[in-house]
C-alpha cells in the first residue's frame, strides 16, 4: 500500500504572519517529516470576532502570507477559508480536506494551550478523526505534566492523535501590532517583503484624529 502524503496545516489569522510562524512551519516539518506546510489564515474567525479584536482585511493578509512563504520549499498558502462565506470552523476544514484528498494525511498544527479546550469546540470528533494534531508548546508555556494529562483525555475520549512539538520563539504578534501602530518598522521580526507591503499598504497604523 502507497504511503500516504504528509500535510502540515498551521492556520491563524497572520495578522500579520512573522518569522515565529515560518520557524514553527520548518519544525514541525522537519520533525514530522512532512512533505507540505499549508499556511491557512482565517476568514471569519468566530472566536476573534467575538474577542471583539479588529482583524485586519483577509486579503491583505493572505497577500502577506503568500510573501512570507514565496521560495521557501514545502510551503504555501491555502485560501480555502477565506473564500468561506460566514464563520470560519476547524472541523469543516479538516471535513472539506479530508474528501478532497484522500491520499494525504493531514498534521493540524495548533497551540499547546489550546489543546485543554479543544473538546469545547466545534465537532470535536470530527476534527480528532481527520487530522493528527501537533501541539506546539513554545517556550514550555504549558507545564508537561498538564499537558499530557490533557493529551491523554483526548485520546481517551476520541482517540485523537496528539504529538508534542517543542520549539522556542520570542515573538508574539500582538507586540508587533503595537509596535506597527506606533509608526515603527525598523527591527519587526517579518519577512522583509511582508514589511514592504505593510508599508505600501500602510497597514496598522493608528487613525489620525480630526
Amino acid at each position: 500500500m502507497e504511503e500516504k502524503r504528509r500535510v502540515g496545516i498551521l492556520g491563524g489569522t497572520f495578522d500579520p504572519i512573522h518569522n515565529a510562524h515560518l520557524q514553527l512551519g520548518r519544525e514541525a516539518r522537519k520533525a514530522f517529516g512532512l512533505d507540505a506546510i499549508w499556511f491557512m489564515p482565517t476568514g471569519n474567525s468566530y472566536f476573534k470576532t467575538r474577542q471583539g479584536r479588529r482583524v485586519t482585511d483577509a486579503a491583505d493578509r493572505a497577500a502577506m502570507v503568500r510573501l512570507a512563504v514565496a521560495g521557501e520549499p514545502g510551503f504555501c498558502c491555502s485560501e480555502r477559508e477565506i473564500r468561506r462565506r460566514g464563520e470560519t470552523y476547524t472541523a469543516d476544514t479538516l471535513e472539506e480536506l479530508a474528501a478532497a484528498y484522500p491520499d494525504t494525511e493531514f498534521y493540524f498544527i495548533v497551540g499547546a494551550d489550546t489543546i485543554h479546550g479543544m473538546d469545547t469546540w466545534y465537532k470535536p470528533a470530527s476534527i480528532f478523526r481527520n487530522a493528527v494534531i501537533l501541539a506546539a508548546n513554545r517556550n514550555q508555556q504549558v507545564p508537561e505534566d498538564a499537558l499530557h494529562r490533557d493529551m491523554e483525555r483526548l485520546r481517551q475520549l476520541y482517540g485523537a492523535r496528539i504529538r508534542q512539538l517543542n520549539f522556542r520563539s520570542s515573538v508574539s504578534s500582538s507586540e508587533i501590532r503595537r509596535r506597527l501602530e506606533e509608526g515603527t518598522t525598523e527591527g519587526i521580526p517579518v519577512p522583509e517583503p511582508v514589511l514592504a507591503y505593510i508599508r505600501e499598504k500602510n497597514l496598522y497604523r493608528k487613525e489620525e484624529k480630526a
